[in-house]
């Protein structure tokens, strides 16, 4: 199982905090003979009908020394899962996990922004030290 990113339990209280359920830590999927482990599976019931939406959270930290390449290894487990779990849990969406630094210091400039508007990814920004989700960015 890989190593946990440095904020996940931060992200994960979060989450919490926000109202979600934790469902899974990690999401474990199978495809094929291989496994994927995306970080949190989270399920919240989201009208009085009791309808639960389901997310998955893949945590980064860009705490390489990289921002380049720590995006690229980003959006590539992003796209990845989002694939994986279009045709195994079609019902989850997939979200990636970013404090409002790297939010600042990535997301907000054009390669970022690009990502963004051409609906590449999908960001949950979170404060880290509040443990707060301050932005969805779908």
């Amino acid at each position: 199982m890989p190593e946990r990113d440095s904020v996940h339990d931060s992200i994960r209280q979060a989450l919490i905090n926000d109202g979600w359920n934790i469902t899974h830590d990690p999401l474990v999927i199978h495809i094929g003979p291989k496994w994927v482990f995306v970080d949190l599976g989270v399920s919240s019931v989201i009208s009085a009908n009791r309808d639960e939406q389901k997310i998955a959270v893949e945590i980064k930290s860009f705490v390489g020394k990289s921002d380049m390449h720590n995006l690229e290894q980003a959006v590539g487990q992003f796209v990845i899962y989002e694939q994986i779990l279009k045709q195994k849990e079609p019902e989850r969406i997939v979200y990636l996990a970013v404090t409002t630094e790297v939010y600042t210091n990535v997301f907000k400039n054009e390669l970022g922004q690009l990502l963004i508007n051409n609906k590449i990814v999908r960001l949950l920004v979170f404060k880290l030290n509040d443990e707060v989700i301050t932005q969805w960015i779908i």
